[in-house]
């Protein structure tokens, strides 16, 4: 057993031969000789103190009070005192000459100590107190050694210790657990993944902990990019031991990443030769330091719809502080989740494209892009009154070619056939045909002499589904576009998904889990009633619950009807939301004792009814199929009564006579704003109130798209502060 209580100097050999092991000491070489001496001295210490906690040998007690004593000698060094150790007598002179406050010296004694207790980390909090500890107050200390002048450096060290910390944590995930029976993972965070400590020590058994262990890897990738904010040009050269050490660290964790985080059981890690190859660019200024866009500090995100959802997972993962507001008790907008007759259902059937990429992007980030939440569909179904048949989608095997080419199968509608309609569709893939600013939809066909069939049967349903507008009243040049980057562009773009659970339940409570481990946080219930401005700067948002909070951006993720309340004491506003349309989306769940379909949804064609989803495998109660219709952009109103018996009318002329036993209508009124030529023109661009911290995101500001859950998340995507 080691005998710590009277540590040596920091030239002996046990610290010599701990430096040569270090990724720390590593990085001393770029020092001139009296701060790499300081620096020696410095690590010495640390190193010892770590030693000591982790010393098994010794109990628990005798590990405390050896640290207790060490937290004595370092306040005699501070007050100048003699008959200190060999050690504690070299880092008193250092500390004092370099002007190293006591806190951070004491900080990381009572970081070590934590290792001494069995106790579990319930919180983030609890893991973030330790990570200052252990690692943060080491990079505020080394910052006196290395120099500095700006005081933004010391934010910069802190935040670099928690990256490097949370790098190792993860790094030793399995390790940890093996050999000492230890997961620095907040316990709450275990539970929400449906992680137990012992699943740790062989994560393979459990599927989860790989989501787990993705959330941890944004934690670190979070703080790494909090800290490129940070970095102050003129404390770079001086900061190159840290930077160095910053370079090491992320590279072990993209290594991590690409195991696919199946993490060893002997801790990871990268050769000597890279290490210095990584040094070597770090000090030629070819590292990656430059922060992603500009910016840095505290966000506030008002509404938590999928633009917001997004938006806050985006910048919180860009190191920015988030604060996600919602005026309900729950999120995902106008894709929430609901509960009829004990099923889990969304309240209304959305079906996503394979061109969603900025959509299926939030979900990979959250874990949830599986089939569990999202199904790809072999084909795309039509049933007419004259019966039911099929275009399917190219298997994932299939020749490129025969995916480049693959929306040819739609040729198999009769209508399609017209050489007119071939042509054009050709001609839109290969980037021709294209429409007039301003030209409609209907009108942009017949000057292409696209024959009254073809329209009815291909291109009025695609305008209808995909724009929520009617093909007389909707853009073409918006038509034209999400036609070429869907169906038209092959491969697995033009593919239909149909959720297995609801939108809202594949964002949260992931997303807030997300938010949570790296200290911001979802605020639900919580509405804000306004935003306040001051000197053309947006300040500070307001709520009836959480009071006046200041931020140093703020994003309105609101709806249109929201966003104008929010917004509407800045001049120019009113005028702005007063131009967007919004129409209508009908959906109605139903209940039958017949079966309908044969398939799990059709496109209902020449019918007032655009689609027919089964949800019957979500539904618990035998005897029973349950169904769900959508009316895009429907203008008409109906009682409840009315709407049953119109259901049964339309649906009797494709599947035959039968009976409605249960019926939930849900009615839209302002589902998405219109795709006409006015209203599209309107759509304002992100930061159209040109108030430099302020942006405004949502499915209705242009993106490009029609209004879509992907259009929302690409809203977020673009999201940009400069």
């Amino acid at each position: 057993m080691s005998d710590f209580s009277n540590a040596e100097n920091s030239a002996s050999d046990y610290h010599r031969q701990a430096r040569g092991n270090s990724n720390l000491a590593f990085a001393f070489f770029c020092l001139d000789r009296t701060r790499a001496r300081d620096m020696q001295t410095f690590y010495a210490f640390c190193r010892l103190m770590d030693d000591i906690a982790d010393d098994e040998s010794r109990s628990a007690e005798e590990r405390r009070a050896l640290l207790e004593a060490w937290k004595l000698e370092m306040e005699s060094a501070y007050a100048g005192a003699d008959g200190l150790s060999p050690l504690g007598a070299e880092m008193g002179e250092m500390v004092l000459r370099r002007g190293i406050p006591k806190e951070h010296v004491l900080a990381i004694i009572d970081g070590v100590l934590r290792d001494t207790s069995d106790e579990p980390f319930e919180t983030f909090e609890d893991v973030r107190r330790y990570c200052y500890g252990v690692a943060s107050a080491v990079g505020l200390a080394s910052i006196y050694i290395f120099g500095f002048r700006n005081p933004r450096t010391k934010e910069f060290a802190e935040s670099l210790g928690y990256a490097l910390q949370f790098t190792n944590i993860l790094r030793d995930v399995v390790d940890d657990m093996r050999s000492h029976a230890r997961a620095y993972i907040p316990r709450s965070e275990l539970e929400s993944f449906g992680v137990k400590p012992e699943d740790l020590r062989d994560p393979s058994g459990n599927p989860a902990c790989k989501r787990l262990f993705e959330m941890m890897y944004f934690r670190a990738k979070h703080f790494f990019n909090k800290s490129r904010r940070l970095l102050c040009e003129e404390d770079r050269r001086s900061l190159l031991p840290a930077l160095i050490m910053w370079a090491i660290y992320e590279e072990i964790l993209e290594g991590l990443k690409a195991l696919d985080f199946d993490i060893p059981a002997e801790p990871y890690k990268i050769p000597k030769w890279r290490k210095i190859v990584l040094a070597l660019k770090t000090m030629s200024g070819f590292g990656r330091f430059a922060p992603p866009f500009g910016g840095c500090g505290r966000v506030a995100v008002v509404g938590a719809g999928v633009a917001g959802i997004a938006a806050a997972l985006k910048l919180c993962g860009e190191g920015f502080d988030v604060s996600l507001y919602e005026a309900r008790p729950f999120g995902g907008g106008r894709a929430a989740a609901i509960n009829w007759l004990g099923a889990r259902l969304d309240n209304a059937s959305h079906a996503l494209m394979g061109c969603y990429s900025n959509f299926f992007g939030v979900l990979r980030l959250l874990g949830n892009s599986g089939r569990d939440f999202f199904a790809p569909v072999e084909s795309m179904d039509f049933v007419s009154k004259g019966g039911a048949f099929r275009v399917d989608f190219p298997p994932s095997d299939a020749p490129k070619i025969e995916k480049f080419f693959g929306f040819l199968k739609y040729f198999r509608l009769p209508a399609m056939r017209s050489p007119r309609n071939c042509a054009l569709l050709l001609r839109i893939k290969f980037g021709g045909a294209k429409a007039r600013e301003g030209e409609g939809a209907l009108d942009y066909l017949r000057r292409m002499k696209i024959p009254k069939p073809a329209i009815e049967a291909f291109w009025s349903p695609f305008c209808v589904s995909a724009l929520n507008t009617p093909l007389d009243g909707a853009s073409a040049v918006l038509m034209r576009l999400t036609l070429r980057e869907s169906i038209l562009k092959g491969a697995e773009a033009g593919r239909l998904y149909l959720s297995r659970r609801p939108i809202a339940d594949a964002l949260l409570p992931a997303a807030e889990n997300f938010l949570r481990a790296c200290g911001s946080r979802a605020l639900f219930s919580e509405a804000v009633e306004k935003i306040e401005f001051e000197n053309g700067l947006a300040r500070a948002v307001v709520s009836e619950k959480g009071g006046r909070r200041e931020f140093d951006w703020i994003v309105c993720a609101a709806n249109p009807r929201s966003a104008s309340k929010l917004l509407g004491g800045f001049p120019g506003t009113e005028n702005a939301f007063a131009r967007l349309r919004e129409n209508p989306i009908l959906n109605v769940y139903f209940c039958t004792r017949r079966k309908l379909l044969d398939s799990e949804y059709a496109c209902l064609l020449g019918s007032r009814l655009h689609w027919i989803f089964d949800h019957t495998q979500k539904f618990s109660e035998g005897g029973e199929f349950l169904y769900a219709v959508t009316v895009s952009a429907n203008e008409q109103t109906f009682s409840k009564g009315e709407i049953g018996e119109f259901l049964r009318s339309e649906l009797s002329e494709f599947f035959g006579d039968f009976e409605i036993t249960r019926l939930l209508p849900m009615e839209f009124a302002n589902a998405t704003i219109s795709a006409d030529c006015s209203t599209e023109a309107a759509r304002p661009d992100c930061a159209f109130l040109g108030i430099k911290n302020l942006r405004v995101i949502g499915d209705w500001t242009r993106t490009g798209l029609p209004a879509t859950i992907e259009s929302a998340a690409k809203s977020a995507a673009d999201l940009k502060f400069q």
